[in-house]
């Protein structure tokens, strides 16, 4: 996945951490769609790039997991908070890498 398509992460990432913020419930059932989604199709485009299971695509797919809006983990806000702020980091830090597996 090249840095131009990854930079989509941003997204979700953004939202991550607006979720500090008090909003009402449905901000965060959105939030976990979308988290959940992007998760999933980052991890399933990159372990078709690479073909194994990298830190990244397990990551991505625990993450997808626990935002998945259908099987619902109920946390409260506190224990929410810094899971929301460090996968926020997870993808920004996925978004903004150098790619160091091109060769020329």
């Amino acid at each position: 996945m090249n840095s131009q398509t990854r930079r989509y992460l941003l997204i979700p990432a953004g939202l991550l951490v607006l979720a500090v913020l008090p909003f009402p419930y449905g901000y965060y059932m959105f939030l976990r769609l979308v988290v959940a989604v992007a998760s999933a199709l980052t991890a399933l485009t990159i372990y078709k790039a690479k073909q194994s299971l990298s830190y990244e695509v397990v990551a991505l797919g625990l993450v997808a997991l626990l935002f998945n809006p259908f099987i619902v983990v109920a946390l409260s806000r506190l224990l929410w908070l810094p899971i929301d702020l460090a996968v926020a980091a997870l993808l920004a830090y996925l978004a903004l890498r150098k790619d160091n597996t091109a060769r020329g």
